[in-house]
């Protein structure tokens, strides 16, 4: 949970010496914590989030809320507090010495009596509507210990930890609860880490994902709760048009409480019958949680890749419940610059779970299933008056005869975008014709290509280490084939090779056509920009051209 990210993007032996130093200081910092009484570990905290740059005073003044949650800025930063995550800081002291309140320990040790009996009496003394009641807040989301941890918190950050032998907790029962009634599922806490960190990061269980799967359902229509709206599209017609005020979320049902002022009841409504009275209001849906960043820009998936020792967790389950179950971004890139798919590219998937990475490359090939067949559609769209067609109907589109890109519905509207088309056309016209590449003796495979070629394979590659710089085996001359292009740095070589290996080289930076395929990859969403597929073809003399334009990624290249 400890590792950097950022370790596998240094970019000089002076970046990865300051890097490896951080790391060790950080690490030293947070160990000093390890035999330090309650209230000397407390103070020794507070001082390192302000070294970090967190305005304490802030968070002291907002005790039922996020505090601060600005940007941690630099990565030695950084390392110190995911050390502090990693580590805990004061949790397990404050629940060892009761220093937290009844509530807190009753949700932390999935005692459902204990919390509906507390809940029951704050409700006998609050009134309706009780999502704007301030004493039922302060019992939802007082922050407890030095990492500002609410009870929803708790239950997928300590609560595993807690139970005792016999004890039979009921967290499931209790996060319900506690939904139900409003209690926040977008809660982060002193370095921003919300329920998906704790409940669905390295250290996940059975349990942890469960309480995970209610929350993100919740925080999907969290943004209305506490707020004046209207019912509408009901099949109850009396029910259509009540002003009302939004609560908590049933788990079970997917519904909201609305509060009716005007009948003094409470009703459960489906969220899209559930509309705002103001409808200039700015408030806007909360991001998907698993998708949501901590103050170093990290998310739970993250976590996950790299490989964990921890006894009870389940990390491929996790993977699937992230990945499969709640599409969670593969795109999303922490402080650092790096991202999931990045994580388990080239080198990663030696240093990542293998399950994981599989699954998302498969996550990345969805991706680009999807944004080829939307690309595919947008093509079939007049360029000037924009009418759609579909060509499984029969219908066609005029194709603009020098660049073999633009489409029009007809002989008229390409007239009439000629002079908004011209100067497009002529770029365009020069990538259909293809690019021309150095000649052969500019190719070999230079000492570290092995490497490179292991790396960018995943350990496993066919790959000769000998240059093939010549039409592939079977193929006739000025014949097109595909062939697969990778890497994406510009001071780096990009591999290049078919199917059958028969022809493989790579191309460097100052050579003629890296520029126009190094874009192309770049162009491919569904790899992070690593590695595209286009066609090429070598002519009599031997020379390659290739067809960046014709660049993507099609379901049935698996090489």
């Amino acid at each position: 949970m400890t590792r950097n990210y950022y370790q596998e993007r240094s970019t000089s032996r002076d970046d990865f010496r300051r890097h490896h130093r951080s790391q060790n200081l950080a690490s030293s910092r947070i160990d000093e914590l390890a035999m330090l009484p309650l209230a000397e570990k407390k103070e020794l905290i507070r001082q390192l989030l302000i070294e970090i740059g967190t305005d304490v005073s802030q968070n002291d003044g907002d005790p039922t809320g996020d505090g601060d949650q600005t940007t941690i800025p630099t990565v030695e930063k950084r390392d110190v507090a995911r050390h502090l995550f990693a580590a805990g800081g004061d949790i397990r002291e404050h629940f060892v010495g009761a220093e937290v309140s009844m509530f807190a320990m009753a949700c932390a040790t999935g005692s459902l009596t204990t919390v509906q009996s507390e809940l029951l009496s704050v409700k006998s003394t609050a009134v309706q509507p009780f999502s704007k009641s301030e004493e039922l807040r302060k019992l939802f989301e007082t922050r407890e210990t030095s990492m500002r941890l609410s009870p929803l918190l708790l239950i997928v950050s300590v609560g595993k930890a807690l139970v005792t032998p016999g004890a039979r907790p009921q967290f499931q029962c209790v996060a319900k609860l506690l939904l139900k009634n409003g209690a926040s599922p977008v809660a982060k806490d002193v370095v921003g880490k919300t329920i998906a960190h704790y409940g669905a990061g390295g250290m996940a269980t059975k349990t942890t994902l469960e309480v995970t799967d209610m929350c993100i359902r919740a925080a999907k229509s969290h943004h209305l709760f506490g707020k004046d709206v209207k019912l509408q599209g009901l099949k109850t017609e009396e029910m259509n048009g009540k002003l009302g005020v939004v609560g908590g979320f049933d788990a079970d049902s997917n519904r909201r409480a609305v509060y009716l002022p005007e009948d003094n009841k409470e009703v459960w409504i489906k969220v899209e019958n559930i509309f705002l009275q103001d409808q200039d209001s700015k408030c806007q849906p909360y991001p998907l949680l698993t998708d949501i960043q901590d103050r170093l820009g990290s998310v739970s998936l993250q976590e996950i890749i790299i490989p964990s020792e921890a006894p009870g967790t389940i990390v491929d389950q996790t993977a699937e419940f992230l990945l499969k179950k709640h599409n969670t971004s593969i795109y999303t890139e922490d402080c650092d610059g790096c991202s999931p798919i990045q994580m388990v590219s080239g080198m990663g998937q030696l240093a990542g779970q293998r399950a994981v990475s599989k699954l998302v490359m498969e996550a990345a090939t969805k991706k680009g299933r999807e944004t080829r067949k939307a690309r595919k559609q947008e093509g079939l769209t007049c360029a000037n008056c924009n009418d759609c067609f579909d060509e499984s109907k029969g219908e066609k589109l005029l194709v603009c005869s020098r660049c073999k890109v633009v489409r029009y519905c007809g002989r008229d509207c390409q007239v009439q975008h000629w002079k908004e088309h011209k100067k497009e056309c002529v770029k365009l016209s020069s990538q259909s014709d293809g690019v021309t590449l150095g000649p052969p003796s500019e190719f070999s495979l230079g000492d570290g290509m092995s490497s490179l070629v292991h790396s960018l394979r995943g350990g496993g590659s066919n790959l000769s280490q000998e240059s093939e710089y010549k039409k592939p085996r079977g193929k006739k001359y000025n014949e097109k084939f595909v062939i697969k292009c990778q890497g994406n740095e510009a001071s780096c070589p990009l591999l290049i090779y078919d199917q059958t290996r028969t022809c493989q080289f790579y191309l460097r930076p100052e050579q003629k056509g890296f520029k126009e395929i190094l874009q192309a990859i770049r162009n491919e969403p569904a790899w992070q920009g690593r590695k595209t597929f286009m066609k090429a073809s070598f002519d009599k003399s031997g020379v390659c051209t290739v067809y960046p334009e014709k660049a993507g990624v099609k379901s049935h290249y698996k090489w």
